[in-house]
């Protein structure tokens, strides 16, 4: 944003605000009081005044400020205010504080700036982002002819053309100056006031290199020329921010991978909580133990206290060895829990020797792995046995290790499938709710046919993602590029060749060579079947 801002008071004249601007080559002035920003006031403003008739420079801002100004916290994020804008379909956004007072302003060429040029390496050239719809005037009309028609167009510049070729620009800022002057505008030609020569850019010149001229010139727009020179576009600060449809991109690619983040510990922890879960609701003389990846005991059961004859409170917090008061079992321990590391689990019997009883203690020492299969600690499950039993407890433990394995292979299969299908509905929900709203601003925007058309494509790009696709349709996706996939959903929406060149800015002849290369791709390029028709038999949603 730009901070500090001049302003002006509710009071002050508009004479007085003019000759603010003017200096200072504002495009707009906020009025304030005491840091509370009242409303703002803009070139565009005037000229809509003026356009309704004369002006009394003696006027106080508060009969002519648009007010309330259009206001964002200082802490929201850029993406969002520039959406802001979009959606009012404003130009300038006021930043305030959370008291609600004045920190700075934010206009198209801060969104530039901030976003550096950098952000332009995307386009390939400035005839992807340009308005093609240039107003001109014959330079031999009035200043106050061109006022109306930009009033009345609601654009910011006008281009005075001869035979097709730029000669002169008139912009708000200029007719500000005008205004300013008091002079009588119907008196002035065009001609005589114009901005000339004109500043112009190649339609096959990058974005960034327009980007880089814009900046290092200071200027907000650039008439845009073929290689005859002949005027067939412009392009404006706003109109180079617009473009940027990456950067939303990857701010929802951001937040699809943050919920995927989201999804994956919540489904960690519910494995972890799971296991644990069917353990302590096990057996009541079976002892569990539950110990980070430094054998640190975090989990100690009512069984594992009596079977240790070691309280919760005074195991939990410290090292596992606690647990073993000879040195022997202690070793026998480590070394278990180094096989468990390396094999997964570690299966044994250890003798204890308790009051003059000699015990005998089936252990499991098993590591604990998360999802990315990343080592978080170890568990160990003890039970008391006798000399009789442990015949028999090799056979239970096979059998068992058996019905775990199945359980294990059951629970992963299922969890694999609810993982899928929550991140599948996800994903369809965040698009809806973060990409599906701004399709609906642009259509309510002024759009051209073809970008009508283009808006209705994305809808339905989304409306794909959002249902399943059968298998074979994904295999085929695979094998195809940015440029072809897009190729090959235009041809199953039966669009001609001819129409997709138009669309995709490209020659006929390329868009027949993608639709070679894709036969090819398919392995269709020597069948008799259309393009069109193999595409809606593979690709149709389930």
């Amino acid at each position: 944003m730009t901070a500090p801002v001049l302003t002006v008071t509710p009071d002050d004249s508009v004479s007085h605000a003019l000759g603010i601007m003017e200096q200072e080559r504002l495009s707009a002035l906020i009025v304030a009081q005491k840091r509370k920003p009242l409303g703002i006031f803009t070139e565009r403003a005037l000229i809509q005044i003026r356009a309704g008739g004369t002006i009394d420079y003696s006027w106080p801002m508060h009969k002519v400020m648009s007010s309330p100004p259009l206001t964002a916290s200082v802490d929201m994020d850029y993406r969002e205010a520039y959406q802001l804008l979009l959606q009012h379909r404003f130009r300038h956004l006021v930043v305030t504080d959370h008291e609600g007072l004045l920190m700075g302003i934010i206009t198209g060429t801060d969104f530039l700036s901030h976003l550096g040029l950098e952000y332009f390496m995307e386009f390939k050239s400035v005839g992807q982002v340009m308005s093609r719809d240039v107003v001109t005037l014959n330079s031999s009309l009035s200043v106050y002819a061109a006022l109306k028609l930009m009033n009345d167009r609601r654009i910011s510049s006008l281009v005075m053309e001869d035979n097709g070729y730029p000669r002169g620009i008139i912009t708000e800022r200029d007719l500000l100056r005008l205004i300013h002057s008091k002079k009588n505008l119907k008196n002035i030609i065009l001609q005589d006031v114009m901005s000339t020569p004109v500043q112009t850019v190649c339609a096959d010149v990058s974005s960034h290199e327009a980007a880089k001229t814009l900046t290092k010139n200071k200027l907000r727009r650039l008439v845009v020329t073929n290689s005859s020179g002949h005027c067939v576009g412009i392009i404006t600060e706003t109109d180079m921010v617009k473009g940027l449809r990456t950067s939303y991109t990857d701010h929802l690619k951001g937040v699809i991978q943050q919920k995927d983040q989201q999804l994956e510990q919540v489904k960690q922890q519910i494995e972890e909580a799971a296991i644990l879960d069917s353990m302590l609701q096990s057996t009541g003389d079976i002892a569990i133990s539950i110990m980070d990846t430094e054998l640190t005991v975090l989990i100690h059961n009512q069984a594992a206290e009596k079977l240790y004859d070691c309280s919760s409170e005074n195991v939990i917090g410290e090292n596992a060895a606690i647990l073993y008061e000879n040195d022997g079992n202690l070793a026998q321990f480590k070394k278990a829990v180094a096989k468990a590391d390396k094999n997964g689990r570690h299966e044994f019997v250890m003798q204890q020797q308790t009051n003059k009883t000699l015990r005998y203690l089936a252990t499991t020492v098993f590591c604990i792995r998360n999802s990315d299969n990343q080592k978080t600690g170890f568990g160990l499950i003890s039970q008391n046995i006798t000399e009789q039993k442990m015949a028999l407890l090799e056979i239970e433990q096979k059998k068992k290790e058996a019905e775990d394995t199945n359980i294990a292979l059951k629970v992963m299969l299922d969890q694999h499938t609810r993982t899928k299908e929550s991140v599948e509905e996800q994903i369809s929900i965040k698009l809806q709710e973060l990409v599906t709203p701004y399709l609906d601003l642009l259509r309510q925007s002024s759009v051209t046919e073809k970008q009508d058309e283009t808006i209705r494509i994305i809808a339905a790009h989304i409306d794909s993602i959002t249902h399943q696709f059968s298998p074979k349709a994904r295999k085929i996706m695979l094998k195809l590029s940015p440029r072809e996939s897009m190729i090959t959903d235009l041809v199953r929406q039966g669009k001609t060749s001819k129409d997709i060149a138009d669309m995709l800015h490209i020659g006929l002849r390329t868009v027949e060579t993608y639709r070679n290369n894709l036969r090819k791709k398919l392995g269709i390029n020597k069948k008799k079947i259309s393009l069109r028709t193999y595409l809606m038999t593979n690709f149709t949603s389930r």
